[in-house]
């Protein structure tokens, strides 16, 4: 049972609390027992992560981070994550999707600052002392305007969430965490092997080759990398390859087929096969939409399921991280 929820599987108000607004989620969540994240994701929008209470380790895309209380995750678009336990099975943090419409501003100020703030792809800072107290406020505050649905609430919900990506661009060189060495001594091969994917996705990679090369045994291979990442080897691929596939459709006039080749695959029937798989479309709609909304001077992104306007009473932005 999710332990946010109540006995009748309803989410308990103590532990959980959320907002789901045009361009931002806003998940706070409590975790008084053990929890791991099923399987790896990504998605098409910012995601920040602030460690409240407790520790966790975070896998962002080749790399495993040792996370504790003070620390604020910030994950790029497109960007494969997981959390997973550690001994200490409790835990408090808050989540926000951010997506780049959550302040429609016609001069372009905050696309602006997401682009210098994710310049280098997702990265974690951690925060102690008084830097801490401020961040540590500052999610009390969003928290108290989810629960107490004062009027003009949506907006200081906002006015918030911008202060805390001020505040991380700010301390951007200063506080920026690097990742765990005993966790990469630990997993040194595993993280070869990933590194070696992400640069190698054109190729024809197979469990098999890739086992064959790093001297490991295929089955030893498949359980070691699903216990690490939460995918099968394939499912990793095939992420590492659409991520690149989506940046191609959006940032080039590469016809859809040259597009497949470049992303690794043999087939444009197989690419539009799998690309659909992961996105929820095909590579020709998704170019297509992107550019209509770029077009309008403003990108609106919603979950896949989400079908209408989001609510507020719903949950379905929380991913469980």
């Amino acid at each position: 049972m999710d332990p946010c929820k109540n006995s009748i599987g309803q989410k308990d108000p103590h532990n959980y609390a959320a907002l789901h607004l045009v361009g931002l989620d806003a998940i706070f969540a409590r975790r008084e027992k053990s929890y791991t994240m099923s399987k790896q994701h990504f998605h098409d929008y910012y995601e920040i992560y602030y460690l409240r209470e407790g520790s966790r380790f975070y896998f962002i895309k080749d790399n495993t981070y040792y996370v504790k209380a003070g620390d604020l995750v910030m994950i790029d678009r497109r960007e494969v994550h997981r959390t997973l336990e550690t001994m200490e099975q409790y835990h408090d943090r808050a989540l926000f999707n951010v997506y780049p419409d959550m302040v429609l501003d016609a001069q372009g100020h905050f696309g602006e600052l997401l682009t210098h703030l994710f310049r280098n792809g997702s990265f974690i800072l951690s925060f102690s002392g008084a830097d801490k107290e401020y961040v540590d406020n500052l999610m009390e505050g969003i928290q108290n305007e989810i629960q107490r649905r004062r009027p003009g609430h949506e907006i200081m919900i906002r006015v918030l969430v911008l202060q805390l990506l001020v505040f991380a661009d700010r301390n951007y060189c200063k506080r920026r965490k690097e990742t765990d060495n005993s966790l990469r001594k630990n997993n040194r091969r595993l993280f070869l092997i990933l590194n070696y994917i992400n640069n190698h996705y054109k190729e024809d990679l197979s469990l098999e080759k890739v086992a064959e090369q790093f001297f490991l045994s295929k089955y030893y291979l498949s359980h070691a990398f699903r216990e690490l990442t939460g995918f099968t080897f394939v499912e990793y691929v095939n992420n590492v390859r659409i991520k690149e596939a989506e940046k191609l459709l959006v940032e080039t006039t590469l016809p859809v087929s040259e597009i497949s080749k470049e992303a690794g695959y043999g087939t444009l029937t197989h690419f539009g096969r799998i690309f659909k798989r992961v996105t929820g479309t095909s590579p020709q709609v998704y170019r297509r939409e992107v550019r209509e909304r770029q077009q309008n001077g403003y990108l609106i992104y919603r979950s896949a399921d989400a079908k209408n306007d989001r609510k507020p009473e719903t949950d379905a932005g929380d991913k469980g991280e």
